[in-house]
């Protein structure tokens, strides 16, 4: 009975001996926590650093490559460094359009930085077939509309700075936009499509006999899309036989071949996969909706027989230029014309991007 004893004290001892206290239990928690930030957190940031260093490394390389200074690269990170690949900064105007604007609204020293950039990197003009990304890509004197007070106005781009955009109003304008009131800006881009976009007048001026609006530069352009697909500039002999009539594509394949006499040569000026516009020396009487045959050979692809409509017609003194939309093009031949405007506008953008 006395060793029975002892046990029971010993056991009620250790009992509360061992019991955690709450103390114990913040420590061990903590304890725990800081485990796991060591074995995970902190390899996690430790990736995170080296990766951004990497990152930067980069970045500076290809900068270099450039001929940007270090001053030129270390402000360009400010806002490239956000980007999942910094270094695209350098290949796409866009996302430098982007970050110049930020950089600019953040500081204004930043804009001789700026316009050093835009010329190392050959940003200064953006090629036609590429869509405009902010009101910096628009060019000096393109003419438009402006918008105020439910009247429209002649207008054309006559100024631009890194900060600003200066329109003169070409007509006649007896109530002058006051500083803070929205105006909208519409023009027509040959090939592209009709932009619009609307902002505060920061101030005015007199340039001459024209009202001068300056407002402040916008990536909030809108688009109204003209065309389905691109037409893509081009220079290519062709050979057209003009029905005089509406013809099918059913009623083609039940004709014999033209003689080669019968067609009339001429230029295709510009092409997409729907259509195209075909020069021809000297006048022709056309009417819009009449069939035509045309055929043409372009970088080793040939193109025989394709029916198209006759879809607008545009007489000079010299020349009858006719747009065209294609009713029979197999899709094998629509993507080769889409491969090869592709190819050609990889092309350009090689040389535009070497300064060519």
């Amino acid at each position: 009975m006395n060793y029975q004893g002892r046990f029971e004290t010993f056991k009620e001892a250790t009992k509360y001996m061992f019991e955690p206290s709450l103390q114990d239990i913040i420590i061990s928690l903590f304890g725990l926590f800081a485990s796991i930030s060591v074995l995970i957190l902190l390899p996690y940031f430790i990736s995170k650093y080296i990766k951004s260093n990497m990152l930067k490394r980069e970045f500076k390389v290809v900068g270099e490559s450039f001929g940007l200074e270090e001053e030129e690269i270390n402000v360009l990170y400010e806002c490239a460094r956000n980007l999942s690949e910094p270094s695209k900064l350098f290949h796409s105007k866009y996302v430098f359009e982007k970050c110049a604007g930020k950089l600019i609204k953040k500081n204004s020293d930043n804009i001789p930085i700026i316009v050093s950039v835009r010329k190392k990197l050959k940003f200064e003009h953006l090629p036609w077939f590429l869509p405009l990304s902010t009101t910096r890509d628009i060019e000096l004197y393109q003419t438009g509309f402006i918008s105020y007070k439910g009247n429209s106005y002649s207008a054309a781009v006559w100024e631009k700075t890194e900060k600003e955009l200066h329109i003169a109003i070409l007509d006649r304008l007896e109530d002058i936009p006051e500083v803070g009131e929205k105006i909208s800006f519409s023009f027509l881009r040959e090939d592209d499509g009709r932009y619009y976009f609307q902002e505060e007048v920061l101030n005015t001026y007199l340039e001459g006999s024209k009202i001068v609006l300056v407002l402040p530069h916008t990536e909030k352009l809108g688009k109204i899309q003209l065309r389905e697909s691109v037409r893509w500039k081009v220079s290519i002999p062709a050979r057209v036989f003009f029905f005089g009539r509406v013809v099918t594509p059913e009623e083609l394949s039940l004709m014999e071949n033209i003689p080669n006499e019968a067609f009339v040569e001429g230029t295709i000026e510009d092409i997409s996969v729907g259509g195209l516009k075909v020069c021809l020396k000297g006048p022709f009487e056309l009417r819009e909706g009449e069939s035509l045959l045309i055929e043409f050979e372009w970088k080793n692809n040939y193109f025989d027989r394709i029916l198209s409509e006759i879809i607008n017609i545009r007489s000079l003194t010299e020349k009858t230029c006719i747009g065209v939309k294609f009713l029979n093009l197999k899709k094998s031949q629509e993507e080769t014309i889409r491969k090869l405007i592709l190819e050609e506008q990889r092309e350009v953008l090689r040389s535009y991007k070497m300064g060519k």
